[in-house]
């Protein structure tokens, strides 16, 4: 991987790191807000229910005491939640029919001023409610605020309670007490507590976010190792089957330069036996000429196989063409030692010239093998076959078949039947064999011949 790669990847898992980050902070400052929120409303309500309460035992208070008033009538509710707006501190008081409808404000100074139709609703259920007005302009608060030290326009914190108006035990609305109040206190104490709330998300952030940063951190190292683990065994595995392919070739190449040297091996006995011996004779002299035509034909056959695979020329044949192929070129070898050769095919995949020309040098060395064993007046069958998908040819003579000793490693160097055998022909189809995938076994050896059965590889879906 390149240093650009490297750094791209890096860029990639830094910005997850931040987004990550960022959502994890986005979730604590909503959770923050809402608390907030909830806290706010929770500081308003109490203060109301407080009051609220306050403004129940003093009505009791005033009725034990034996003070004569009517809560139906405007100055019976001015006596009670007058002295009720001293006693809390109260800036005024505004009082509400059931309806909303207003009817008084407490001391002069104050202004009147429209209920709501939330603390309204809530007065019905006879439950208090609380609000706070951060920025109340004075003149909605007061008649004169130039009285007050204040602007008009001046921007004022303003608590509102409104509770609702009725005898302690009963359940009839009377009406509606508004109560103004200075809300520095309460947003003092939301200011406070709000505070508390962001230091703590700050602290959980810092943790959280370290931990989190901490374990991606770790992940991407991993992933980052396994990668690079990946990427090496990757190229390594490219460079063994680039390996593999160059040996296969190599090995392929090697198997037919053995074929060749082993197939020339018997026709240069035979050309030394006649130039050491008395060239005259007519029967030595066709041996000669009989070797030298096979040694020339391998050649050219090889020759043509090497140049084919070199060059890169790629064609297909069927198994029929291969077949007629080695019709052609083993017919002669095997009329000339007098030996019945029968080649026959049916079906078969198609094979490729690469494939086609080393399944061609087996099937040779295998036949020529079986001419030599079925001897004289003998015959020797090849036949193409396919089943189960599989294309085969078998080799079949009928000569005495093989001596046990040399069957249990027949494919190994060096092991033969014959008198003057090297040992080499059975290993080197069995290494060419090898190289095209296919598989070279001994189907059948007795008294009345030998069968050889080379099954090819199943070609995969193109």
């Amino acid at each position: 991987m390149d240093n650009e790669s490297k750094k791209l990847k890096t860029g990639y898992q830094a910005v997850a790191v931040c987004l990550t980050l960022a959502v994890f902070g986005g979730g604590i400052w909503l959770a923050k807000e809402q608390m907030g929120r909830r806290i706010r409303e929770q500081v308003l309500a109490r203060h109301a229910q407080e009051l609220y309460a306050i403004s129940l035992v003093h009505q009791v208070t005033m009725a034990e005491s034996g003070d004569v008033f009517f809560l139906e009538d405007i100055a019976g509710q001015l006596s009670v939640y007058g002295a009720v707006a001293e006693l809390s501190g109260a800036l005024g008081l505004r009082l509400y029919s059931p309806d909303g409808e207003f009817l008084f404000a407490f001391p002069e100074n104050i202004s009147d001023g429209a209920l709501g139709e939330a603390p309204l609703r809530s007065a019905a259920l006879l439950a208090p409610m609380g609000r706070l007005d951060e920025a109340a302009p004075a003149g909605g608060l007061y008649w004169e605020p130039l009285l007050e030290g204040r602007s008009a326009d001046e921007p004022l914190a303003v608590r509102e309670v409104a509770l609702p108006v009725h005898v302690a035990d009963e359940d009839e609305l009377l009406g509606v007490a508004q109560f103004l109040f200075d809300g520095s206190d309460a947003l003092a104490d939301i200011a406070e507590l709000n505070a508390g709330l962001l230091r703590q998300g700050l602290f959980i952030f810092a943790v959280g976010g370290g931990v989190m940063s901490l374990i991606l951190g770790i992940s991407f190292l991993r992933i980052n190792r396994i990668h690079r683990s990946l990427a090496r065994r990757t190229f390594a595995l490219k460079r063994a089957n680039q390996e593999l392919a160059l040996s296969n070739r190599t090995s392929a190449v090697g198997g037919v330069a053995s074929h060749l040297i082993h197939g020339l091996r018997n026709p240069l006995a035979g050309l030394r036996a006649f130039l050491d011996g008395n060239p005259a004779g007519g029967d030595d002299l066709s041996t000669a000429q009989s070797a030298a035509k096979r040694m020339d034909g391998m050649i050219d056959n090889i020759v043509r196989t090497l140049g084919e695979n070199a060059s890169g020329v790629t064609y297909e044949l069927s198994a029929g063409e291969l077949l007629e192929i080695f019709r052609s070129r083993l017919e002669p070898s095997a009329a000339e030692q007098g030996v019945r050769l029968l080649v026959s095919g049916e079906g078969g995949r198609e094979l490729d010239n690469r494939e086609g020309n080393l399944v061609l040098l087996i099937l040779e060395n295998l036949a020529q093998n079986a001419i030599e064993a079925a001897g004289r007046g003998g015959r020797v069958a090849v036949r193409g076959t396919e089943t189960a998908g599989v294309t085969a040819f078998e080799v079949i003579d009928t000569g005495r078949g093989l001596p046990e000793a040399v069957k249990g490693s027949l494919f190994q160097p060096g092991n033969t039947s014959k008198e003057k055998g090297s040992g080499l022909g059975l290993a080197i189809s069995g290494q060419l064999a090898g190289a095209v995938g296919a598989e070279l076994t001994l189907a059948k050896s007795d008294e009345n011949g030998t069968t050889f059965r080379l099954a090819l590889a199943k070609r995969g879906p193109v």
